[in-house]
């Protein structure tokens, strides 16, 4: 039987979270059509671990059965500017395209970034994902300084674009000509 509990990470350690962020960048990189390769190459210490580290406003949301962990939410806010909002990713300079705000973007921003969402495959049909959004939007809404919230989705998880979308985010452009969509939801 399944005893799910919902804990707000306080702690700089997530090294418990490698196997379901690897399970997640797994994943991606399996319904990829556009160079899943990259995704492919992107795993707990590239993308989560590093984020974390390196974000001073964070929330991360992790669903537990008992004492595994199997589902988790983390997001960030930050200050855009015209500086960073130009900026790649090692792994995006192979790609061509407009980045992660339009080049029409207003700036300077706050802006609240979900950054992350996985279920295991194991506990999907029990709306995990739902309330661990929910968590991470009432955290991110909680924050007045806070003008525009964004998500991104990898190419090939169009399923997961239609999730955001029940939680008011709006498809905005496509990244790096398609390889990622970004969604946005504007706030006020």
């Amino acid at each position: 039987m399944m005893h799910i509990k919902y804990d707000i990470v306080t702690e700089d350690n997530i090294d418990f979270l490698e196997e379901l962020c690897n399970k997640l960048m797994t994943f991606q990189a399996d319904h990829a059509t556009i160079r899943p390769d990259i995704l492919a190459s992107m795993d707990f210490n590239n993308r989560l671990k590093i984020d974390y580290e390196n974000s001073t406003r964070k929330h991360m949301v992790v669903a537990f059965d008992k004492e595994m962990p199997v589902g988790f939410a983390f997001a960030t806010i930050g200050l855009v500017t015209e500086k960073n909002k130009q900026v790649r990713p090692p792994w995006a300079e192979q790609l061509e395209g407009i980045g992660f705000y339009p080049e029409t973007y207003k700036v300077p921003k706050t802006i609240g970034t979900f950054k992350l969402l996985y279920v295991d495959a194991n506990y999907r049909t029990h709306h995990i994902g739902d309330r661990l959004t929910r968590m991470i939007m009432k955290w991110l809404n909680s924050h007045n300084d806070v003008e525009d919230l964004w998500v991104y989705v990898a190419n090939g998880n169009e399923t997961v674009g239609k999730f955001y979308e029940k939680h008011g985010f709006l498809y905005n452009h496509s990244v790096f000509n398609g390889f990622i969509d970004a969604y946005r939801l504007q706030k006020g």
